[in-house]
Formats: C-alpha cells, structure tokens, sequence
C-alpha cells in the first residue's frame, strides 16, 4: 500500500514537473508572533517564509482546497525548521478533516487536516485570516500587499484559542521545499500513526518526483 502511495505522488509530481499538489504559489515573507505556549513556538516573534497555493491549480479566482504552508526557522528538531501545513478545509469534528474548495483566502478556515500529539494530547491547528475579503486568485494577494492570520489551536471538544498572529506583508523570494512531516519540533507527532506514515510516503513520492 505504501510503495503505491510513493509511486502515485511520484508520478504526479514528474507529470507536473512541479509539486504533485498545490503546484503553483505565491511567497511571502513576515513574521510570526506566539500568544500563547500550547505548541512549541519559539520563545519570541520570528521572521518567517510562508506559501500561498491552489491545491489543483485553478486558474484566476475559481475556487480551490487554499494552502498556507508556513517556515518557522530554528523551531525544528535539532535546531531544523518547523514546517506548517494548513489547507481550507470545513468545520466540526469531521469537517475540519477534510479539504474543501474556498472562493476567497479570507473566508474559512484552513486546517491541519489531522492533529498533533503533544505529550498526552491531541491538539488540532487551523487558521483564520484577518485581512478583508480577498477572492481566490494569487493576483489579489499581490495587489492587497499579502495577508494576516491568527492560528488558533482546538480541543477534542471544539473549543478553540488563540495560539499565534502570523503577518506577511513582503512577497517574493524562493519557496522552501515545505514538509510538514520531516520537520517538526521534538515531541510533536502527526496523529494518529497510520494516517502520519501514509502522509509521510506521500511527500517522499512527491519530493521524488519534482524535477
């Protein structure tokens, strides 16, 4: 099951000669502000390398699964970066597992799609966008001078609260080949294990297969 998990992603990606999803996106540059200390965030503000993407790569402002993936320098094992992927996905307990299509990239929420464990916790991760109404084209971004986000982190029981402020206000620059599974900071595991091993041989099939 796994080999073919690899090879599907890894033919994608070499068909697309890009990623095998979200394969065209926009980077920008800020800096991300930790609010509170149920994750590890660094122990301050810190300047970060995010990604705005279409999942399939819908042209202009048709609607698409929204991706922000998010660069946190030094947060990562061994002193490695930590990286974040959201993806706009629906609400609840089951919605928020699943990647929905969003007409605007400030008109949901984008989740983590699965949570982490911490210690003896399941912590889920997702993000709402602070800035006015933007439609779902890269090209808004870019005329608006890029976005703001608060993350927020849920419970099993719903509830959610305010963790960190992301702002990015620079766009350009080269993207870091974001991967969620290979850097993360010590004691954060991708739950439940199947799921993480799945995931994990999906970005090595697509990390395989991008020119």
């Amino acid at each position: 099951m796994t080999g073919l998990v690899v090879a599907g992603f890894r033919g994608l990606a070499a068909l697309r000669r890009a990623r095998a999803f979200h394969p065209v996106g926009l980077v920008l540059r800020g800096e991300l502000r930790p609010l509170a200390d149920d994750l590890p965030w660094p122990s301050g503000p810190v300047e970060v390398v995010a990604r705005l993407s279409k999942g399939a790569g819908t042209p202009g402002r048709l609607p698409d699964a929204l991706g922000l993936a998010v660069r946190i320098p030094g947060a990562g094992r061994g002193g490695g970066p930590w990286d974040l992927t959201l993806t706009t996905a629906g609400s609840g307990h089951v919605g928020r597992m699943l990647p929905r299509p969003a007409a605007s990239w400030t008109g949901g929420a984008y989740s983590s799609l699965v949570p982490y464990r911490r210690a003896d916790r399941l912590v889920w991760l997702a993000a709402w966008a602070t800035t006015p109404r933007l439609d779902a084209s890269l090209e808004a971004v870019v005329a608006a001078g890029g976005l703001g986000f608060v993350l927020r982190t849920g419970r099993q029981d719903g509830r959610w609260c305010d963790s960190a402020e992301l702002t990015l206000t620079r766009i350009g620059g080269d993207a870091p080949a974001f991967d969620p599974m290979l850097n993360r900071p010590e004691g954060l595991e991708v739950a439940p294990g199947w799921l993480a091993n799945l995931r994990e041989r999906a970005y090595a099939g697509s990390r395989a297969g991008r020119p």
